[in-house]
């Protein structure tokens, strides 16, 4: 069977759920010393307090989890080996509302019940925030994928509520009709604001679709003057035929991830580049003045699948790139004199040497190789890129020098291994940092969970410190409790 999703019927079953959750309770006895608790029961109690008693000044962040609906998901393994083991008789119910408090710990709001729920929107697995959108009393937004054949997305406005009965209460309300995403099976969707779009000085809301694409990818833009009025279709780029370098996931394009470069100069040109897995290339494209136009390609090492990329958040030349079929990160800069892109040396591989060993079983998918979500920290001296499979996220220091003269003075030399750490769970497949560094979270599919790591902001290594259970958990982001 060709295509992105593999569903097998398997029911929902809450009391199944629960038990889950209760091992995943008895899982968390190692943190017992860090919470300060004694056994078991007093973290099923804290969990409980905290969703009753706690407000929404009590949480740092408030994260939202994307999960599939459906079963059999978004794995390239489907086909050949029945998919990667793990537990099918767990669904996600849609879009979850967790809190992270000061010190990284989660708690579900709402009391786990989705504020966006498989009826509104099928397979909501990724998703983007939009803070201080322009509606009559201000606020968040946020707009959601529905990753199927027939592909959508939907937008919905954030608010938020609390009282001493119920605790924190998150809300999502639609701010307008679900819309054809332009392609099939999208995958990932960011958004951007941009002055002068328009042809005005006003600043206007675009969204980024990728369309990862049965028989083609597919990139689709979207456009709004505020939030309360439609999303309008700006422009659609299709990749058409893949590297075919392997021919059981690359005989057509995959857009796969977009990101924006950034720029101090809201009326200068905005730069974003798609990820394409099928075609092994990074495709890049040009706003200005109200048209889009394609301005490059960089080849990839045939074979690789570019899957996740990010810009460098302070050097705005730079950017990391996951290969997912190679389990490698490729920096590469855009050039001062001409803009475009190039690679920055070899890519690095994200998986100790000796892994994994021909009588495992992570060795019969594509040798273990997997790779899924690259980002940089908020400083952006480190790279962090989760590896699947093996189940782990890498630590790299961006190595570079500075050379006065030079347009882009930050010359990068690199990458170096600093820190190797489990991510608690089974096939990370998106990670999310927070916006003042400090908490890495990990989205893992395969687990049914997600969990937290406190950053450590000299070195870049990362700490463990909770893990909460969600059902097909695809991706999370985070915002400020306080912009709720």
């Amino acid at each position: 069977a060709g295509g992105r999703s593999f569903s097998q019927k398997t029911k929902t079953k809450r009391n199944q759920q629960a038990s889950v959750g209760a091992a995943n309770v008895l899982w968390c006895s190692n943190l017992l010393p860090k919470l300060g608790l004694s056994n078991t029961k007093r973290i099923i109690d804290w969990r409980s307090r905290a969703a009753n008693e706690m407000s929404l000044n009590d949480y740092k962040y408030v994260g939202l989890v994307g999960c599939y609906t459906k079963e059999g998901q978004a794995d390239p393994f489907e086909g050949s080996h029945g998919g990667v083991p793990h537990d099918r008789s767990l669904i996600g119910e849609g879009v979850i509302a967790i809190g992270v408090d000061y010190d990284g710990r989660l708690v579900y709001l709402n009391d786990g019940a989705p504020i966006i729920t498989a009826k509104e929107l099928q397979n909501p697995s990724y998703l983007t925030i939009l803070e201080n959108v322009e509606t009559v009393e201000g606020g968040v937004g946020v707009c959601v994928v529905s990753e199927l054949e027939k592909g959508m997305w939907q937008p919905f406005k954030l608010s938020s509520s609390s009282n001493d009965d119920a605790g924190t209460t998150i809300r999502a309300k639609p701010a307008g009709a679900p819309m054809k995403s332009g392609g099939e099976y999208p995958c990932h969707i960011t958004s951007a604001r941009v002055v002068g779009f328009d042809g005005e000085s006003r600043a206007t809301s675009l969204l980024f679709i990728c369309n990862y694409g049965e028989d083609e990818g597919v990139l689709s833009i979207f456009s709004s003057q505020d939030f309360e009025s439609a999303f309008k279709p700006e422009a659609k780029f299709m990749f058409g035929d893949g590297s075919k370098a392997d021919l059981n996931r690359q005989q057509c394009s995959h857009a796969h991830s977009t990101s924006i470069a950034s720029t101090c100069d809201p009326y200068s040109p905005v730069d974003i580049c798609v990820a394409d897995l099928g075609s092994d290339a990074i495709v890049q494209f040009s706003i200005k003045s109200g048209r889009v136009r394609e301005t490059g390609r960089l080849a990839a090492p045939q074979g690789s699948g570019p899957r996740s990329l990010m810009f460098n958040p302070r050097h705005n030349h730079l950017a990391i790139v996951s290969l997912e079929m190679t389990g490698e990160v490729w920096l590469i800069r855009k050039r001062s004199h001409d803009g475009c892109l190039e690679g920055l040396g070899s890519p690095v591989s994200i998986l100790p040497s000796d892994w994994p060993s021909s009588d495992m079983t992570e060795s019969q998918f594509n040798l273990g190789r997997w790779a899924s979500d690259a980002l940089w920290s908020e400083d952006g001296k480190y790279v962090y890129a989760a590896a699947r499979l093996h189940d782990s996220i890498s630590v790299f220091e961006l190595k570079y020098r500075v050379e006065k003269y030079r347009d882009d003075a930050v010359v990068a030399e690199g990458l170096e291994l600093v820190q190797r750490i489990p991510t608690q769970g089974q096939t990370p497949r998106c990670l999310c940092m927070s916006d003042c560094g400090q908490f890495l979270l990990v989205a893992h599919q395969h687990s049914h969970d997600v969990s937290s790591f406190e950053r450590n902001e000299v070195n870049g290594t990362l700490s463990f410190v909770d893990r909460i259970t969600l059902p097909n958990a695809a991706c999370v982001k985070l915002i400020r409790a306080d912009k709720l």
